[in-house]
């Protein structure tokens, strides 16, 4: 191929830019396309569309393709190393090392049938080296003017930098989808406008739905958990408003609705919005948090335990009459309580560490530090007793004490040193005084027991004069009253009315001595306790009681009960009132229920208000209850007095005396008594004995 001058341009070239004029310069007459002049008027047809084209574009003409090409494809083409001895050569010759690949698609081409390829691979030598390159291309058959196709156009961009891009971008898509799974999210994407709702395998999970199923959008709100769902729904549509930004962040509860499984979630997303402030796209993920919280939940707990604990030895220590401290293992202390600080006058400052040892009398000095050295070596219990300068500037002797505390789950070494320094300065100058203390309060607690004693008897003689010379008068003023209704009944008239009133007064006279005696024979005489099944007691009081129970058609439910360790008369006097007062206060066409439980507790159960007056470790727990009128519960503590009453007489007949009995006779076998009551809902009477 040479140069030659041409002294008119070729019409079909014009606008062909510098490869126009490129090919112009070129002696065509050597090549087999021959001269221009000679070129079918399709070729030159096509050769004018293409040279001003912006699209990379090669003409390839002839059974040997040979090439034309445009400016466009200079820049997009690997030409720097073909270019200009491309131009007018046939193709195999100038992609030599490309032809096996391609040759296949240009004569495809060649027989009328188009090729197309995206993003395809084609090598190219670019800088010396051959390189990877991506091309998107279409090879198009030209006809000439007897309808055979006679060439080829090919049309190509380079897509290298795009398919890299896209690989970059399916990496990022992979490591996106990677650390979704390994943060085991679930992912939602919400077209606002049509209201449909995708997402991920895991929240189809969550939601009980199959992994190919869709989400209905419904679905997926009733999911959420009853007590969240409105706020949720509220934080999703300010989301959707333009104004907030779009961003969501939201903790709430779903539910699975198969399994019923409760998840708490931590909900992030963006609504994106066109320029008219529509929300076209509200997608995000789901953070399954529900170990997170319970976590979070259970050390928030054990911290306010902690600080709990930390706040209550605190509080305990500053009130207790010792000064308390502890030490760490080495010796070091690290905590006095207040009383440390009131005895000393020293600041925390001057105490912590080592600092404990400036107060001491120097003459204790030496053989404290030893002791304490003793003990830190070899574990042993911290005792001594040493003198101390209080901060009025005496000395004055305490007892210390110390304990160790090791790590049990572990390997038993000592952790910390808790220990008391206790004032006995008193207890050691003035023990002759305290013996005399003693020898007083001796005294004194054997005239108590001799008053008690005499008490006593006062309390037995009271009572022969109850049993015998108070009911004496009354048998007779019941005895004449009778012989009067029956000698003059009949003309007594109005006065037979006030004979009754006296012998009914007399009659509750009598009574109430009874139940005063009663009372007063209540005594604690441990040494005459035996065991005695309480089965059996309850089981002789229903008997005693049957007429009553049958009269007013009682039922009682008794459970198992234990044996204790008792009177069984003062016993039998406890079930006999507490049964026989249910069945006197039932409510009016109700039928008695009375039921009796027992249950064997420890006395750390026992509620704060209950204070037996016999320590024991464990208690029987016995229950009284029925279903009567019952009473506020503010009369509780009125109703175990003597002689209270909380109905009239006209009402319910009784002294007032029964409950204090009751009472009496729980305190006297080292128990303790409560009630719970409300009005027309029945009573229940709880009882605590030893045992």
């Amino acid at each position: 191929m040479t140069n030659r001058a041409i002294p008119a341009p070729y019409s079909f070239l014009t606008n062909g830019g510098e490869m126009g004029k490129l090919i112009q310069s070129i002696d065509w007459t050597t090549t087999p396309l021959g001269s221009p002049d000679q070129w079918s008027q399709s070729l030159k047809t096509t050769l004018s569309s293409l040279l001003p084209s912006q699209f990379p574009t090669i003409l390839f003409w002839g059974p040997q393709f040979i090439q034309l090409y445009n400016d466009a494809a200079l820049t997009n083409l690997a030409l720097s190393d073909k270019h200009p001895m491309a131009l007018a050569q046939p193709a195999a010759d100038t992609w030599r090392e490309l032809w096996p690949r391609v040759a296949s698609m240009f004569h495809r081409a060649l027989a009328g049938t188009p090729v197309h390829g995206d993003n395809q691979l084609i090598p190219v030598f670019r800088n010396q080296q051959w390189v990877d390159a991506y091309w998107t291309y279409s090879y198009s058959p030209i006809r000439d003017e007897s309808g055979d196709v006679g060439g080829v156009m090919l049309t190509f961009t380079e897509t290298t930098e795009s398919v890299g891009m896209l690989r970059k971008l399916k990496e990022q898509e992979e490591q996106l989808r990677f650390a979704i799974d390994a943060a085991e999210l679930g992912t939602w994407d919400l077209d606002p406008i049509a209201n449909r709702l995708t997402g991920n395998a895991r929240l189809k999970t969550w939601l009980g739905l199959p992994k190919d199923a869709d989400i209905p959008l419904p679905t997926a709100l009733n999911a959420i958990a009853d007590t969240d769902r409105q706020r949720v729904s509220e934080r999703i549509w300010q989301a959707l408003n333009p104004a907030t930004g779009g961003q969501y962040n939201i903790v709430y509860a779903i539910v699975n609705p198969v399994t019923q499984e409760r998840r708490i979630v931590r909900a992030r997303g963006q609504a994106h919005f066109w320029d008219d402030g529509v929300a076209y796209r509200f997608n995000g993920t789901l953070q399954d948090i529900t170990a997170e919280v319970t976590t979070q939940q259970k050390l928030e707990k054990l911290n306010e335990d902690l600080l709990d604990q930390i706040r209550r030895f605190t509080f305990v220590t500053d009130f207790m009459p010792q000064m308390v401290w502890s030490a760490l293992p080495d010796g070091r202390h690290d905590f006095f309580n207040q009383r440390w600080y009131d005895f000393t006058g020293l600041t925390p400052a001057s105490s912590l560490n080592d600092g404990w040892i400036r107060p001491l009398h120097p003459d204790d000095l030496q053989r404290t530090e030893k002791r304490w050295t003793y003990s830190l070596q070899t574990g042993e219990p911290y005792e001594i007793e040493y003198r101390m300068k209080r901060h009025d500037g005496q000395y004055r002797w305490l007892l210390a004490r110390a304990l160790p505390l090791r790590d049990e789950a572990n390997d038993m070494s000592i952790i910390r040193w808790f220990g008391t320094c206790t004032d006995i300065h008193d207890q050691k100058t003035l023990s002759t005084s305290l013996e005399q203390q003693v020898e007083e309060r001796t005294s004194a607690l054997k005239l108590a027991n001799f008053d008690l004693q005499r008490s006593n008897e006062n309390l037995e003689r009271f009572a022969y004069v109850a049993s015998h010379d108070l009911q004496e008068p009354l048998r007779k003023i019941q005895s004449f009253g009778d012989m009067l209704k029956g000698t003059y009944g009949d003309q007594l008239g109005d006065g037979l009315l006030y004979l009754e009133r006296m012998q009914g007064a007399a009659g509750r006279m009598s009574v109430l001595i009874k139940d005063l005696l009663t009372f007063s024979r209540i005594r604690t005489q441990r040494d005459t306790f035996r065991t005695v099944p309480l089965q059996r007691v309850v089981q002789d009081v229903q008997s005693d009681l049957e007429l009553a129970i049958q009269e007013s058609a009682a039922t009682l439910d008794v459970g198992p009960l234990p044996s204790v360790l008792g009177d069984e008369a003062q016993l039998d006097q406890l079930f006999m009132n507490l049964i026989s007062n249910a069945i006197k206060f039932h409510q009016d066409n109700v039928p008695p229920r009375i039921t009796i439980r027992s249950e064997r507790v420890p006395a750390s159960t026992l509620p704060k208000s209950v204070k037996p007056t016999q320590p024991a470790r464990y208690y029987q727990r016995l229950t009284i209850s029925d279903n009567g009128i019952g009473f506020d519960e503010k009369y509780a503590d009125r109703i175990f007095q003597v002689f209270q009453r909380l109905h009239g007489r006209s009402q319910y007949g009784g002294t007032g005396i029964g409950l204090a009995i009751v009472q009496k006779v729980v305190e006297n076998h080292g128990g303790a008594i409560t009630v719970t009551s409300q009005p027309n809902q029945g009573t229940t009477f709880t009882i605590y004995l030893p045992g």
